[in-house]
């Protein structure tokens, strides 16, 4: 398939299943939900926990269930959802610990000008479709994230790509914040960062299964 037909098919994606956005566009309302409410409250008053740990909590429990489901539906095949909610009791604790430990990697490398951040986000962007996927422990899903990232080039285009997507959020939310009500920016900021984080997840998941594919292939 050549690469804009690839690019078609993962931008059409959520439009061709609607529970696939649906289900992140209410993700991200929990999201924003807790992000609003902290943003209220000082930063010495102990709910300001509510986003970081909404985030641990909710993320773990999301990509359990949306990854599974993306996967089904590159493949176009019928999503099975009873196997996607039977399986998400037992991704959560592999993909929390994963969450944090990437969180902190990211976070630390950040301080460090920025570039170290982004590097360790991209060695281990594959961890969480490793450990749904595949039912592996997180030690071995960083593992394996890191042994397929070493191809640098094809690292750089899934960078790219994200930082495509970024900078159309940004620019989303620039043209909410100038011409929208309040209201608008509210459900702007919703439903444009649930077809966000779907875009990404698409783009990771599908870059992630042809590696897969091609490393099994070489062997």
């Amino acid at each position: 398939m050549r690469t804009w037909e690839q690019v078609k098919r993962g931008l059409l994606l959520p439009l061709r299943y609607p529970p696939l956005l649906v289900f992140s566009i209410g993700y991200a309302a929990l999201l924003y939900a807790a992000g609003m409410l902290a943003g209220f409250l000082e930063v010495r008053n102990p709910y300001w926990v509510l986003s970081v740990g909404g985030l641990l909590l909710l993320s773990p429990i999301y990509h359990a269930l949306l990854l599974p489901a993306i996967a089904f539906a590159l493949q176009e095949e019928r999503i099975d959802w009873r196997t996607v909610l039977g399986e998400t009791q037992n991704l959560f604790l592999p993909l929390f610990f994963g969450e944090v430990v990437v969180g902190c990697a990211v976070f630390a490398g950040a301080l460090l000008l920025l570039i170290p951040g982004i590097y360790f986000g991209m060695r281990l962007v594959y961890y969480k479709q490793v450990i749904v996927l595949e039912r592996v422990s997180t030690v071995t899903a960083f593992q394996k994230s890191l042994r397929v990232t070493r191809d640098w080039r094809t690292t750089t285009w899934l960078f790219l790509g994200l930082a495509a997507l970024y900078g159309c959020a940004v620019g989303l939310d620039a043209l909410l914040i100038s011409f929208a009500p309040p209201l608008g920016i509210h459900v702007g900021t919703v439903v444009g960062t649930g077809l966000l984080l779907t875009w990404m997840n698409v783009l990771v998941t599908a870059s992630y299964l042809n590696r897969s594919t091609s490393e099994i292939e070489a062997s």
